[in-house]
C-alpha cells in the first residue's frame, strides 16, 4: 500500500466555464524524478487509481509529454477524444518528434505547445497543434500581442496561462485569448489516495508474454493473476469503460484483459514500470492471493465454468483490506457483473456460497459452517494448496519485484 497524489488545475474558456483540466505531477515524498517518470506517474494515478472520469468528468485532460511519449517510445492510454498532449518547451523539433506528433494527431489526439514563445511562423509543429499556451508572466505585452496577431495563419486556440491578476486577465481578454489558466481563477487541486502498486517483475513478465506470438491469452491471464495489485488495476480501468457503456460488465480478470486489448495493456504496463511504485503490504497481499486461489479451486470442483469468476470474487473480497475502503465502494468502481456483485456484497449464488466458505475457513472458530456443499476435507485441501501457491507467489514478488 502506498500513498499517491495527482494535481489538476482547470482551464477556462472566455465565459469562464471549465474547458478542461491540466493534470499535474505531485509526490507525497517531495521527490522529483525525470520527465518520463513524472508523466507516467500522472497517467497511472489519474487513469488507474482515481479514474479519468472521476478526475475530469467529460472535460479535456491536458497531459505534459516528454520526447519519449511524442516519438512513440511510450503510449498514451487515455482516450484520444479527451486528451490534449502538451509538448514541453524544451522538446527539439527533430524529424522523429515531428513524425510522432503527426501520428498522435492522425490518431485523434489534440496537441498543444506549452510555454510557447512565438517568434517566427516556421515551427513545424504549428501546423499540427490546435492549442498554444503562453506564459503571461514570462512574456511582454508586445510578445503576447505578436502571438495573437500571428495565430490567424493557424487554426489554434491561445491559452493565457499563469494568470495571477485581474489586470492580466483583462489584458488577455482584450487581446482575444480563447482560454485562461492561473492562480487568479483557480489554484491546482491535489487529489490524494491510497493505491496498490504492482510488482515490476510481474509487469515485465506480462509484457514479455504479450510480445510472444506463441503465448495464449490464458497464459497472460495467469501471469496477471499472480499479482493482486495488477489484477485490481486492470479490473478498474476496464470497469470504467464498462460503466460508460464501452464494454460489457466484467465477470473475471480475463474479461478485463480481453476487453482492454494487447495495445492498451502494454501501454499501461510500461507506464507502471516507469512510475516506479512500491509494493503493498506483504501479509495483506498474501491474504488476497490465498482467497482468490482457494475460491478458484473450490469452484473448479463445483462448477468448472465459474472458476475464473471465483478467482476474481476471492481477489476483490480482500481489496477493502488492501485499499482501506468499504467493499461496496470498491465494487462500485469495478463494473462487475450482477452475479459477481451479489456474490461479493450478499454472498448469494454459487460464487457467493464459495466466498462465504472461503471467509469462514479463514476465520475458523466453533460455529464454522459450510454453505457451498463442499466437504470439509476438500475445503481444507483447497486452502492448503492456495496458501502454498500464494506464499510462493508473494515470496517471488517480495524478493525480485521492486
Amino acid at each position: 500500500m502506498s500513498q499517491f497524489m495527482v494535481g489538476r488545475q482547470p482551464i477556462f474558456d472566455v465565459k469562464l466555464d471549465v474547458r478542461g483540466y491540466e493534470l499535474l505531477f505531485r509526490d507525497p515524498s517531495f521527490s522529483r524524478p525525470d520527465g518520463d517518470s513524472m508523466t507516467a506517474d500522472v497517467l497511472v494515478h489519474a487513469g488507474l487509481d482515481v479514474g479519468l472520469s472521476s478526475l475530469v468528468g467529460d472535460k479535456l485532460a491536458f497531459v505534459n509529454a516528454t520526447r519519449a511519449f511524442l516519438v512513440g517510445e511510450h503510449e498514451f492510454p487515455f482516450p484520444a477524444s479527451q486528451t490534449v498532449v502538451e509538448i514541453l518547451e524544451d522538446v527539439r523539433r527533430d524529424p522523429e518528434v515531428v513524425a510522432g506528433c503527426h501520428r498522435l494527431a492522425d490518431n485523434g489526439y489534440r496537441l498543444a505547445l506549452d510555454d510557447y514563445v512565438w517568434e517566427e511562423d516556421d515551427d513545424p509543429l504549428l501546423d499540427l497543434v490546435s492549442i498554444v499556451k503562453l506564459d503571461v508572466l514570462a512574456l511582454t505585452p508586445v510578445q503576447l500581442a505578436h502571438a495573437v496577431e500571428h495565430r490567424g495563419a493557424f487554426s489554434v486556440e491561445l491559452v493565457a496561462e499563469k494568470v495571477e491578476t485581474h489586470q492580466q486577465l483583462s489584458a488577455c481578454q482584450e487581446l482575444g485569448f480563447d482560454l485562461y489558466q492561473g492562480y487568479l481563477l483557480s489554484r491546482p487541486e491535489v487529489v490524494e489516495g491510497q493505491t496498490l502498486s504492482p510488482s515490476k517483475l510481474t509487469c515485465l513478465r506480462v509484457i514479455e508474454k504479450l510480445c510472444d506470438p506463441d503465448t495464449s491469452a490464458r497464459e497472460v491471464e495467469r501471469t496477471v493473476q499472480t499479482d493482486a495489485a495488477l489484477s485490481y488495476r486492470f479490473l478498474r480501468v476496464a470497469g470504467a469503460g464498462a460503466s460508460e457503456g464501452l464494454f460489457r460488465r466484467l465477470n473475471s480478470v480475463r474479461d478485463a484483459i480481453v476487453l482492454l486489448g494487447q495495445r492498451r495493456l502494454r501501454a499501461w504496463l510500461t507506464l507502471m514500470l516507469l512510475d516506479g511504485a512500491q509494493a503493498g503490504s506483504d501479509e495483506l497481499l498474501n491474504i488476497a492471493m490465498t482467497r482468490a486461489r482457494m475460491a478458484e479451486l473450490m469452484a473448479r470442483a463445483l462448477e468448472p465454468s465459474l472458476a475464473d469468476s471465483a478467482y476474481t470474487v476471492g481477489l476483490v473480497s480482500a481489496l477493502d483490506l488492501l485499499l482501506q475502503a468499504p467493499l461496496s465502494q470498491v465494487v462500485e468502481g469495478l463494473s462487475l457483473s450482477r452475479d459477481l456483485e451479489d456474490a461479493l456484497l450478499g454472498q448469494t449464488g454459487v460464487l457467493g456460497r464459495v466466498l462465504a466458505d472461503v471467509l469462514a475457513w479463514e476465520v475458523g472458530g466453533e460455529d464454522f459452517r459450510l454453505r457451498s456443499g463442499t466437504a470439509p476435507a476438500d475445503v481444507e485441501r483447497c486452502y492448503l494448496q492456495a496458501l502454498a501457491w500464494a506464499t510462493d507467489v508473494c515470496r517471488v514478488l517480495t524478493l525480485t519485484g521492486h
